[in-house]
């Protein structure tokens, strides 16, 4: 994805929409409360009308139907016009241009007659959607229609539903994330469960996306980052870096990166990197509790630290983890600790890792090596839309996975990496571990 956004307004092949109205909706100070009620309806239910395109630039008007001539100036103001289109099956997109936009979106537990809602930017370093250092930016209880957020920022954002979810909370319904950029934010109110973004229950989506500088402060949960709790979250692509969970000596929490409790967490192709557990917390980047499923796979997981147990992972609760595919170097928590097993839980070895430390469960077709055999190059853009961590040929992690073999039940070596790379290249008879495979330049 360039700078200058090709993608918006055109409508991504793809793409989740909101469908009619939503109901009927106020702003207030800056916050889209969306309610129910439809009056007026145009379209009979069952017919699909046209695409609606909604348009926000900074220059446009506080009021006004935010159409391409006519474009408003807030996202709180594209949902209240989102929710006047003629009733049931009319697709809204809401197109956000180059700019900062103070945005404080609540979608209420109250029926709606439609399922989805996309908010898209021009890009993550152009398109910044903010909080301005008060309360989040995005909350949806269960009944909200599907949301899909794409090609922007979210930043500046302090939590504001029951202290979970600094930026998004989603209580329960679908959201997904397509190149999104979350920093800065801050899950402050216990129980502080993710620094960005919180799922409650639903069935959430990160794709190609960025976490870095999120916290959660004082909690008894977790995820400096992120934070799943009784619902599936699939994340694939995407970088985690930066990011804080800070424990308290009555609230430990786990997770610097990622929390998981009572959920699924799947997490593929995506770099989690320099992440912390701090004061009493556990688990440098991941942190688990109460029968949890977890499985990483393809992905690099390095230099992430706990003051608490488990640099790389704290495991608790009966919970169960397992990695595939995966570098897992120079991750430290306290007394040495890497991979931290408490109260039943479990960390298996899915095969063909590569790991720095016996203490972890490690199979026969995992390989132990050291960090600097590894040798991962510090962040950088290497291609693709996220940051990663480079691999050279001569890199440990190079050619560890058969093309024939099977992770999780799936061909590893059929997929891609963390930049959309083929990791079977060419003729070869095995690809690399870890989210970077390693190709030979092109002439």
């Amino acid at each position: 994805m360039d700078s200058t956004g090709g993608r918006w307004g055109a409508g991504r092949p793809g793409a989740g929409w909101l469908g009619a109205v939503l109901g009927a909706a106020t702003v207030v100070a800056g916050i889209a409360c969306v309610g129910s009620g439809v009056a007026g309806a145009a379209v009979p239910r069952g017919v699909a009308s046209a695409t609606t395109q909604l348009y926000v630039t900074a220059s446009g008007s506080a009021g006004g139907p935010c159409s391409k001539s006519h474009p408003c100036n807030s996202v709180g103001r594209a949902v209240v016009v989102a929710n006047h289109v003629a009733y049931t099956f009319t697709p809204v997109t809401i197109n956000v241009g180059p700019g900062h936009y103070l945005t404080h979106l609540n979608f209420p537990d109250v029926p709606y007659p439609e399922p989805k809602l996309t908010i898209v930017g021009r890009s993550p370093s152009a398109t910044v959607l903010t909080a301005g250092g008060a309360g989040s930016v995005l909350t949806a209880l269960s009944t909200a229609p599907t949301i899909d957020v794409e090609d922007l920022t979210i930043t500046g954002a302090t939590g504001s539903h029951n202290g979970g979810g600094g930026a998004v909370h989603d209580g329960g319904n679908y959201m997904n994330f397509l190149d999104v950029t979350f920093s800065h934010n801050k899950a402050l109110v216990a129980p502080s469960a993710g620094g960005a973004v919180e799922d409650d229950g639903g069935v959430m989506t990160v794709t190609d996306s960025t976490f870095v500088d999120n916290t959660a402060v004082a909690t008894s949960a977790g995820g400096g980052a992120l934070a799943e709790q009784g619902g599936t979250l699939t994340v694939s692509g995407s970088l985690f870096s930066g990011n804080t969970v800070a424990g308290t000596p009555t609230k430990s929490g786990s997770g610097g990166a990622i929390y998981v409790n009572v959920g699924h967490l799947t997490v593929t192709d995506s770099t989690i990197t320099r992440n912390t557990a701090t004061g009493t917390a556990s688990g440098g980047a991941i942190g688990l509790d109460q029968s949890s499923q977890t499985r990483v796979i393809g992905s690099t997981i390095s230099a992430n630290s706990a003051s608490g147990p488990g640099g790389l992972v704290n495991d608790a609760g009966g919970a169960k983890i397992g990695f595939g595919g995966d570098i897992l170097v120079a991750n430290l928590g306290a007394a040495g600790s890497v991979c931290s097993a408490e109260a039943g839980g479990k960390v298996e070895d899915l095969g063909y890792n590569v790991i720095d430390q016996p203490s972890c469960q490690v199979g026969s077709t995992t390989k132990l090596a050291s960090a600097s055999a590894v040798g991962l190059l510090p962040l950088a853009r290497n291609g693709g839309p996220t940051r990663t961590e480079r691999i050279k040929k001569s890199s440990a992690a190079h050619d560890v996975v058969p093309v024939t073999a099977k992770i999780a039940g799936r061909l590893f070596c059929s997929g891609n990496d963390q930049r959309g790379v083929p990791r079977r290249q060419g003729p070869a008879h095995k690809c690399d571990a870890g989210s970077y495979q390693f190709a030979p330049p092109v002439i």
